[in-house]
């Protein structure tokens, strides 16, 4: 958002805050928290857009405390519509009560140009997501790396033992990513002990259906699970183990294309009535063709023949009949959790995406119906808010944008495509904070967050084998708004760097399931459990909103905040400590946690300039030193608060008396190098208000 260089006024005389309601809170009404200029001086509108124009409803003052001054309003909606919009118009007066200046509070930020309806604060009347996606936590797999029933990989005909990991090196001539190794589903279902050990409850798996690849995402068969990873009766027996461990099951399905081995297509005329050489096969439009009789690929792959779901037949194949593709694995006996849909910005009519959010729209409820609770996913490369943000469609999505791609480049100096990307704490602030704009919190805590996964380099690769950045990454994996995802062989420490694993190496799961993989490996799965066991203790960070407080060159920090809990993290990637100025980087926690609801009027005098708050670019960059909060920040100091770090620091009782007498100080924050810092207060003493 540009500065408006023509205005009178080139600094914002006050600083807002606004929290949009979270599942499973009251949102009928709307509070607003305003510091630095005096509440007689504002006048503030809730702007929404019921029946898609404005209403204006001017907001009450109900009192102050220490300088926080809060408004309130009724959320009067009378449209049907489930995503409803709203934001803030702030008038400053003088004494007068004429306006001076006008200013408008959105999920943008503050900015004196009217926000367009997509910028504004977003909320869903009633959550349409599965509750149990909050408290997810994920474990991918590509199952033919992973783990092997018969407790051996057979690498060329050669049993590999799984005892310890396998350089790609030791077989000359083999490429593995071009063998099947012999990983199965029902190896899969032996380490589901482990795996919930680990603190995951969800599995997530890479495609299983019959294909010639390795990899299974030219799919030859929807209706027949791999037989080398155990056909049907596999994923049958893993469901009924995975019900005994309570994890869900989450498929990967690859329904923008087919591949060409696939009877529909036959490149290689098997079956005599494959699409691609018969015209009149009765599956030719199935697919799309060129004048010239090419057909439409996906990615520009040739053995990627793209679906045509302009088609009456594909759909009904696909997602509308009973016994269809997407139906058929949500119902027992495999009775599936949700899909990810592999190309999901790709999936349309006529070989292009014509009609995709009709489409993808048509296969969640197709799942929906089957499964009332099933989980929906789209594997988007780039921005899927075109969609996530679409009633009735995918729940949310594998978070490229908003997490993987800025996280990698934050830590690795990578982007997404191996090109070297400095990229500092401010930059990832204001890329993740923009792809938040206008999206929902029940569909922000959808979204599923990596470090890795089957398509990427190692992260522990693009980071240098730097062993505390590991830890300080994994920190802020669970502690993010979404569901965090583990992929298979993250847990392993500097095992990936000594035998050269990546991203679709065999995996020593023996060496796993004993916890012996290396030293640095158990420090590292420790480490996992005891986030994984954080993150579900304390409900801000599985359901609460999240706001950047800092961001600077190797440094960010953010909050976490649901009804009475909250979480702050501190993330320092630099090789020396940093001194961060606090001034009122608290403000949003201390207002929505400390500031009283019935608060009386303060008729203190105040000119309005005692904050002066530039208003450049995306965010309110603050200049004050926070004054005035110092009887919030009293508040904070009594709250049974808890230390953890995760990097070069260790947790220890000298660093969290340290740390919390600076928190609560008001002056500055020390945050150690490589080091993420996490503050959670507890859930038995907390929520003091004044």
């Amino acid at each position: 958002m540009r500065q408006n260089t023509t205005s009178l006024r080139p600094c914002l005389p006050f600083q807002c805050f606004h929290t949009c309601a979270a599942p499973g809170q009251n949102h009928n009404s709307a509070v607003l928290f305003v510091r630095g200029a005096n509440h007689q001086r504002l006048r503030i509108h809730l702007i929404t857009f019921p029946q898609h124009e404005i209403v204006r409803t001017l907001m009450n003052y109900t009192g102050t405390s220490s300088g926080i001054h809060r408004f309130v309003t009724q959320i009067n909606i009378d449209s049907g519509a489930n995503l409803q919009r709203y934001a803030f118009k702030i008038a400053l007066l003088n004494e007068e009560k004429q306006i001076i200046d006008v200013v408008w509070y959105s999920s943008l930020g503050m900015s004196r140009e009217r926000p367009l309806l997509q910028h504004c604060f977003a909320y869903e009347l009633f959550n349409t997501h599965p509750t149990w996606a909050l408290d997810l936590i994920l474990y991918e797999i590509f199952p033919d790396k992973f783990a092997s029933s018969r407790g051996s990989f057979s690498v060329d005909g050669t049993k590999v033992d799984a005892d310890g990991p396998i350089k790609p090196k030791t077989f000359e001539y083999v490429d593995l990513d071009e063998i099947h190794c012999g990983g199965d589903l029902d190896g899969v279902g032996d380490m589901l002990p482990y795996i919930r050990r680990l603190g995951c409850d969800g599995l997530y798996l890479t495609p299983i259906f019959k294909a010639h690849s390795v990899h299974k995402y030219d799919t030859e068969d929807y209706d027949m699970v791999d037989p080398h990873f155990g056909g049907n009766g596999a994923l049958k027996r893993l469901r009924t183990l995975s019900l005994g461990y309570d994890v869900k099951i989450i498929l990967h399905g690859t329904f923008n294309h087919t591949g060409d081995t696939h009877p529909w297509f036959d490149r290689q005329e098997r079956t005599g009535k494959g699409a691609l050489h018969h015209k009149d096969s009765p599956f030719r439009e199935f697919y799309t063709f060129t004048s010239e009789g090419e057909p439409y690929c996906s990615d520009e792959k040739a053995n990627y023949p793209k679906l045509d779901y302009s088609n009456y037949a594909t759909c009904h194949a696909m997602f509308e009949g009973e016994n269809s593709v997407i139906r058929k694995w949500t119902r027992p006996p495999y009775g599936i959790d949700g899909w990810v849909i592999d190309d999901a910005s790709q999936v349309g009519d006529n070989g292009n995406a014509r009609n995709n959010l009709k489409r993808l729209q048509q296969m969640c409820e197709a799942a929906r119906h089957t499964h009332i609770d099933a989980l929906m996913l789209g594997y988007f490369s780039s921005d899927a808010r075109y969609a996530i943000c679409n009633p009735g469609n995918v729940d949310g999505s594998i978070n490229y944008t908003g997490f993987i791609g800025p996280i990698r480049a934050f830590f690795g100096g990578i982007n997404l495509l191996g090109e070297p990307t400095p990229y500092t704490g401010e930059d990832l602030r204001r890329t993740c904070e923009e792809y938040a704009v206008g999206v929902s919190q029940q569909v922000k805590l959808c979204m599923v967050n990596q470090l890795d996964n089957d398509s990427l380099p190692r992260f522990r690769t693009i980071i240098g084998g730097d062993k505390y950045l590991y830890l300080a990454a994994l920190a802020v994996l669970y502690t993010w708004r979404g569901i965090p995802c583990i992929y298979q062989g993250d847990e392993l420490g500097d095992v990936i760097d000594n035998y050269e694993i990546g991203p679709r190496s065999l995996i020593p799961f023996k060496a796993l399931q004993n916890h012996r993989a290396s030293p640095n490996s158990a420090d590292i799965q420790t480490c996992i459990t005891e986030l994984a066991a954080m993150r579900r203790e304390n409900s801000a960070i599985t359901r609460g909103t999240m706001v950047f407080i800092n961001a600077g060159g190797a440094h960010f920090a953010y909050i976490r905040i649901y009804d009475n809990r909250f979480s702050i993290v501190f993330v320092n990637a630099a090789r020396t400590q940093i001194k961060v100025e606090q001034g009122s980087m608290l403000f949003p926690l201390l207002a929505a946690m400390y500031l009283p609801e019935d608060c009386h009027e303060d008729n203190a005098e105040d000119s309005g300039e005692s904050l002066l708050i530039p208003l450049s670019g995306r965010n309110v960059r603050r200049v004050d030193h926070g004054e005035g909060l110092e009887v919030l920040y009293e508040m904070l100091s009594r709250e049974n608060l808890s230390v953890r770090c995760y990097g070069a620091t260790r947790t220890n009782e000298e660093f969290e008396k340290k740390f919390l007498k600076e928190l609560t100080s008001n002056k500055h924050i020390t945050i150690p190098a490589r080091t993420t810092v996490i503050v959670n207060n507890s859930s038995l003493l907390n929520n003091h208000k004044i």
